[in-house]
């Protein structure tokens, strides 16, 4: 088949509104930023932050007073240091409320992180600044996202830091090939066979419609602007495999467990341990799946098939979201360090359990599931996020949730949730469209100490996007965010990131 490089049309649509943001709609061009840098004015002696001439103290022989010793008698003239602290200080004050303000409005400035000439890419995930991307075909890709100015711009774009081709398996040849169950689950528009995709420093985790997880590591080293380094990228090396009954659904890395989490179609989450760098594989003839098998630490059924995965880390609470349109909320393990045996070994016991599960969504599958602080969110096929309070209690080893939000936007599934940015929920759906939501409170109490609104009484506070970001594909299939960015999958052979960190026109206005 033929691919057509062409950038989507990405324009900013308010709800409610008429017409079209008038900057929103652009093509991408690649350039740098032509603002000079803010110059610091310099201190004169009238505006008293100049620094006056070292003091002689008569009593010392006409020895030179040291500012340590103006400063313990109480000397008001501020050093260089501690201006230049005040300066820096309050530009990077006003560079967070210019970005706050850029979310909040859509000033985004979209460009391209990579352009496959030969796929198209259907799922995404990054850990700044490096990007992992799940193929139609079933390679795993890893790219640089920094940008880099210039005419070399695209060329770089196109380059890789590392891929695995063929990681996954692809043995269809039509979306009705597939079983009925998993496409009146997943979707017509989720076809690709790599499902679901995860990375965390050098460490990359792909789970595909194959049923296989691959565990892989960045070779030490890559570099994509060494100009030695291959132009398809170096190859990824095997950490492990592991197999399931049916298709990875989810993939989570939990760094401080040494484990990776996966939810499958066949309704059960998996734990599985990974290996220390020196047991990778150093090339393709050690990556015989028998060799690599990683260790199944623990399995544990949803009663459902399972859709979607998130972990808490912090909170170590593991949320899984299933279909029949239900959310289980289970124990990650504590991270406490025991010193008797005894006590590690009823610790462990707990991973795993079953701390709690709900409906999230009546009349649709949970499709995507993202933690948040304080508790959680769903995305249903039919197109509505939910907000839940989630109250746990150790003691008796459960959950507690209520409804919080009810945030509608999306006309079609919700694929995919992110709460990178705290103040801000980024969600993409089959409909084509990234929306960005003001993030709701999940606090478990107001500032009176009152309860709020839930599923057990009160209102539910109903709200809108701030804003969509249009022009991708039904095909659209994963979306991630951190306080500075969005990067989505969504545009056929491109993947894509909307950068808030800098003035998309260059004219300082939003």
């Amino acid at each position: 088949r033929e691919l057509h490089h062409r950038l989507p049309e990405m324009s900013c649509l308010r709800p409610g509104a008429n017409q079209l943001c008038p900057r929103a709609s652009r093509r991408i061009h690649a350039r740098a930023s032509r603002r000079a840098p803010v110059p610091i004015r310099a201190s004169s002696r009238d505006d008293g932050a100049s620094p006056e001439p070292p003091a002689r103290d008569e009593n010392s022989g006409g020895r030179e007073t040291s500012r340590s010793e103006n400063d313990a008698t109480g000397d008001p003239t501020p050093s260089l240091e501690s201006e230049f602290a005040r300066v820096l200080r309050e530009q990077t004050e006003r560079a967070t409320r210019a970005m706050e303000t850029r979310w909040t409005q859509g000033g985004l400035r979209p460009r391209v992180v990579h352009e496959s000439t030969s796929d198209w890419i259907r799922r995404v995930a990054f850990d700044w600044p490096n990007a992992v991307m799940g193929t139609a075909a079933g390679s795993v890709l890893v790219c640089n996202c920094e940008e880099l100015g210039g005419l070399e711009y695209r060329e770089r774009a196109r380059r890789l830091l590392a891929r695995r081709k063929d990681a996954h398996s692809r043995d269809w040849r039509a979306v009705e090939d597939r079983g009925l169950g998993e496409r009146s689950l997943l979707g017509l528009y989720d076809a690709g066979a790599v499902t679901a995709v995860a990375i965390a420093g050098d460490l990359i985790a792909s789970g595909g419609r194959d049923g296989v997880l691959g565990a892989w590591r960045i070779p030490p080293g890559a570099d994509v602007d060494d100009p030695a380094h291959p132009r398809d990228g170096e190859t990824l090396r095997a950490v492990g495999f592991a197999r399931h009954p049916d298709v990875v659904t989810g993939a989570e890395f939990d760094v401080a467990g040494g484990c990776v989490w996966t939810s499958c179609l066949d309704g059960k989450i998996r734990r599985w341990g990974l290996r220390d760098a020196k047991d990778d594989a150093k090339d393709d003839e050690d990556d015989d799946e028998e060799d690599t098998r990683l260790e199944l630490l623990g399995e544990w059924s949803t009663g459902q098939a399972a859709l979607c995965l998130s972990l808490d880390p912090d909170a170590r609470v593991l949320y899984a979201g299933t279909a029949d349109g239900g959310a289980v909320a289970l124990d990650a393990g504590s991270l406490d360090t025991a010193v008797d045996t005894a006590d590690t070994a009823v610790s462990s016991l707990t991973i795993g359990a079953t701390l709690g599960a709900w409906t999230a969504h009546e009349d649709g599958v949970t499709r995507s599931v993202s933690h948040a602080r304080g508790g959680c969110l769903t995305g249903s096929s039919t197109g509505a996020v939910y907000a839940w309070r989630v109250e746990r209690n150790r003691e008796r080893g459960e959950v507690t949730t209520r409804l919080a939000a009810k945030m509608i936007g999306h006309a079609a599934a919700v694929v995919s949730i992110s709460t990178g940015n705290p103040r801000h929920v980024v969600s993409g759906g089959h409909d084509g469209t990234v929306r960005v939501w003001n993030a709701p409170d999940l606090s478990a109490d107001d500032e009176d100490g009152e309860e709020r609104g839930g599923a057990s009484g009160g209102d539910v506070k109903k709200s809108e996007c701030l804003y969509a970001v249009t022009g991708h594909t039904v095909w659209l299939g994963s979306v991630q965010a951190d306080e500075t960015r969005i990067v989505c999958d969504g545009a056929n052979n491109i993947a894509m990131c909307y950068d808030f960190s800098d003035d998309p026109d260059d004219n300082g206005d939003i």
